[in-house]
C-alpha cells in the first residue's frame, strides 16, 4: 500500500465513531517513510514516545526512546524487517542477554545478527480509536514465533529496546521491561538535520551502581590493567573490534554476552568461565563478552600505547577499564598446570 492510499484509507476511518479493521491483509514491506511510535496505554513514561538512533561502536545504532539519541524520520520495512537507508543498518536481535530477565538487545546493525521480523497489523489507537498500522513482533531469525518487544529503563530518563521471549516469566526488579506496540506514524516531510536531541555519540555513559545517575566513563591516561592470574585468567590486552581490524562483519568474540551496572574484569572472567568460554573481554564499560577464539586480525598488540584504547571505567568498580569504543579489554583463561602470566607491553 503506498502512503496517499494509506492516508485515504485512515482518513475514511476517523469520521466513522467507532475504528473499524480492514480485512485485507498488510503487506510486509513499507516503502514510504515513517516514524516508529511506541504505545502502552497503562504506562504514561513511555505512551507515545517515538524511537531514537544512538550511534555505537562498528557503525550499530542502537534504538532508545528519550531523551537520548536523535529522532529518525525515515525508517522503511523491508521483508518484514526495519531498515533505516542512510546508515546501511536494519533492526537484529542480539548480544546484551540479560539473565536477570531473560531479555535480549534490539539495536541495529549492518552486521549479519539475526534480524527481528515484524508484520504489519491493522489496529485501533488507545486514545482517539482511529486506524493505525502497528507493527507485530513476529519472530528473529531462527527461534522459535512469539515473543514481544520491551523497553527498559537505561540512563538518563531513557529507556532501551529489548525483545522479550514467550513464556518468559522473568522480571528484573530494579529495570521493568515494559512491554510495547509499535506503530507506523507516516512522515510527509524530513526534519532539518540538526533537529532532535542527541547526546555525544564517543560512548553510551554507564549508570552507576552505588548513585543511579550517569556518569562519564571515558578517560585519556589508563593505567595498569586489571591482574586476574590469581583467577587463573591472563591479560592479553586490548582487542579490537570489526570498527578498527576492517577485516570483516563479525565480534572479536561471539559466545555468551551480558550488560550489567556492575560489570568488572573479574566479574565478567567469572561469567565465562561459569560457561566454559576460554576468553573473556569487557567493553563500552558495562558489557562483558565471551568466547573460544580469536581471529588473528583481532589479537592485541603488545605496545603500552595499545592500551590506551581500553580506558573506559567499568560500571562496577571505577578503579578498572573495561575497554573502550568498541575495544575490547581481553583475558584468557590459562590452562592447568601452566604457569598463568599476563603478557609484557613494551
Amino acid at each position: 500500500m503506498n502512503q496517499r492510499a494509506l492516508s485515504v484509507l485512515l482518513a475514511g476511518a476517523a469520521v466513522a465513531s467507532a475504528c473499524t479493521i480492514p480485512t485485507e491483509p498488510l503487506s510486509s514491506n513499507i516503502s514510504y517513510p515513517f516514524r516508529a511510535q511506541v504505545q502502552n496505554a497503562s504506562r504514561p513514561e513511555v505512551h507515545n514516545q517515538y524511537m531514537n538512533l544512538f550511534q555505537a561502536g562498528g557503525g550499530d545504532q542502537h534504538l532508545f526512546i528519550g531523551p537520548v539519541g536523535v529522532p529518525t524520520y525515515d525508517l522503511t520495512l523491508v521483508d518484514g524487517v526495519i531498515n533505516h537507508v542512510p546508515h546501511g543498518v536494519r533492526a537484529v536481535v542480539g548480544g546484551e542477554f540479560s539473565e536477570i530477565d531473560h531479555t535480549t538487545k534490539l539495536f541495529m546493525t549492518g552486521r549479519g545478527d539475526p534480524r527481528a521480523i515484524f508484520q504489519p497489523t491493522y489496529a485501533c489507537n488507545p486514545d482517539t480509536d482511529e486506524l493505525q498500522i502497528e507493527l507485530r513482533f513476529v519472530t528473529w531469525q531462527n527461534q522459535p514465533a512469539g515473543g514481544w518487544i520491551c523497553v527498559r529503563h537505561a540512563f538518563d530518563g531513557s529507556h532501551e529496546f529489548r525483545y522479550y521471549p514467550p513464556g518468559n516469566e522473568l522480571t528484573d526488579p530494579n529495570r521493568e521491561c515494559i512491554k510495547v506496540t509499535l506503530v507506523v506514524i507516516p512522515t510527509t516531510e524530513l526534519p532539518p538535520q540538526s533537529s532532535g536531541t542527541t547526546l555525544s555519540t564517543s560512548t553510551i555513559p554507564a549508570t552507576s551502581s552505588s548513585t543511579g545517575t550517569a556518569t562519564s566513563t571515558p578517560t585519556t591516561s589508563p593505567s595498569a590493567y586489571t591482574d586476574l592470574t590469581a583467577l587463573g585468567f591472563r591479560f592479553l590486552g586490548c582487542a579490537p573490534e570489526e570498527r578498527w581490524a576492517n577485516d570483516g562483519a563479525f565480534r572479536t568474540l561471539s559466545g555468551a554476552s551480558q550488560s550489567t551496572d556492575t560489570n568488572t574484569n573479574e566479574g565478567c572472567a567469572a561469567f565465562c568461565t561459569a560457561r566454559g568460554f576460554r576468553y573473556a573481554g569487557t567493553e563500552w564499560s558495562r558489557e562483558c563478552w565471551c568466547g573460544d577464539s580469536v581471529a588473528a586480525t583481532r589479537y592485541p598488540a603488545t605496545t603500552l600505547a595499545s592500551l590506551e584504547k581500553c580506558n573506559y571505567k567499568c560500571t562496577g568498580d571505577q578503579g578498572q577499564y573495561c575497554g573502550g569504543d568498541s575495544w575490547l579489554t581481553l583475558y584468557e583463561r590459562c590452562e592447568v598446570g601452566e604457569a598463568c602470566e599476563n603478557v609484557v607491553f613494551t
